[in-house]
């Protein structure tokens, strides 16, 4: 059956390409070398971003979760490595349908490790309500002292 063979190989090729583009932001404690993640998304005060194999670390300009997320987004990043987020960031990561959460585990973990661990499918994607509620729970009570903003018109709702 050549004609199944044939789109067989191009479903593998597009998956390869489509790996090969990911552009992964992941909040970390310091600008150096292989700094450990930051646990908390919102407040991470660097985020490295990987794009091609090549690591940058930016500051991160934003106030507050859903910011992060608007910024990374337009920086075009499609995956992020969180170790813990708030219910905000994830709703506003839910708006862009093209970001990817992979969880880094709630260990202390280095940036070379944690993407060795992507690379190697190693790391629990939150793609549904349950996993993302299992981090936002575990998030909010260690943090419950956050007042996490209820929607004081910082909804923005982009329509792809």
């Amino acid at each position: 059956m050549p004609c199944f063979m044939e789109k067989h190989w191009l479903s593998i090729q597009n998956f390869n390409l489509r790996r090969k583009k990911m552009k992964i932001a992941i909040p970390v404690k310091m600008n150096r070398e292989n700094p450990p993640l930051a646990p908390l998304f919102g407040k991470a005060k660097w985020f490295a971003i990987v794009d091609n194999g090549e690591i940058t670390i930016k500051e991160n300009p934003a106030n507050g979760g859903h910011e992060v997320v608007h910024w990374l987004a337009s920086l075009g990043v499609n995956a992020l490595i969180i170790q813990e987020m708030g219910r905000n960031p994830f709703d506003t990561v839910k708006q862009y349908e093209t970001i990817r959460v992979f969880h880094g585990g709630f260990e202390r973990i280095l940036l070379d490790e944690a993407l060795a661990k992507l690379e190697k499918h190693e790391l629990i994607e939150l793609n549904d309500e349950e996993s993302r509620d299992a981090i936002i729970n575990h998030h909010e009570k260690r943090h419950p002292a956050h007042d996490h903003e209820h929607g004081e018109g910082h909804h923005h709702h982009h329509h792809h």
